[in-house]
Formats: C-alpha cells, sequence, structure tokens
C-alpha cells in the first residue's frame, strides 16, 4: 500500500518506481497506490478505484480516452447524488 509513491522524486526515480512496481505486480503481488496523479496511476494500474469523501463511488478502466475528464465527471455526479440525497 502506497500513499502518493512519486511526490517529491524526480523524474528518474519515478521512472524506476514505476518499473519496480510493474515488477512486483508481474510477479503477482497486489499492489494499491493512493494518488491524484491520474496519468501515472494509468501507467501501472490494470484497475483504478474512484473514491470521493472516502467512499467507493466507481471504477475506471485504465485505458480510458481521456481519463482525466471521465474522473471529474464521476466525482461531480458523485457530488450531485449526495447534494440531492438528504
Amino acid at each position: 500500500m502506497l500513499d502518493e509513491p512519486s511526490n517529491a522524486l524526480d523524474p528518474a526515480s519515478v521512472i524506476v518506481l514505476r518499473e519496480h512496481l510493474s515488477e512486483r505486480a508481474h510477479d503477482g503481488a497486489a499492489i494499491l497506490v493512493s494518488s491524484h496523479h491520474l496519468d501515472e496511476v494509468a501507467r501501472i494500474a490494470d484497475r483504478i478505484l474512484v473514491m470521493n469523501a472516502g467512499r467507493l463511488i466507481g471504477g475506471l478502466d485504465p485505458s480510458t480516452p481521456d481519463l482525466e475528464r471521465a474522473f471529474f465527471a464521476r466525482l461531480l455526479a458523485d457530488d450531485e447524488t449526495r447534494r440531492r440525497t438528504p
């Protein structure tokens, strides 16, 4: 379980981290990464789960075209649902 693992890393270290995580996953390890860097997550993930306000609200395929737009659409829809639900 990694929380924002690429924060404060230089670009070369991000590449090393990405390679290491990919190798571990290839070896069968389950890896959970919490990050707001969707582009970075999409490079190593086979699934993306979306959370909002501490709740799981859905998932996205890492190969989704315009991933950030899909991510924010999911968040906005959830915010609207929560706003309308007492």
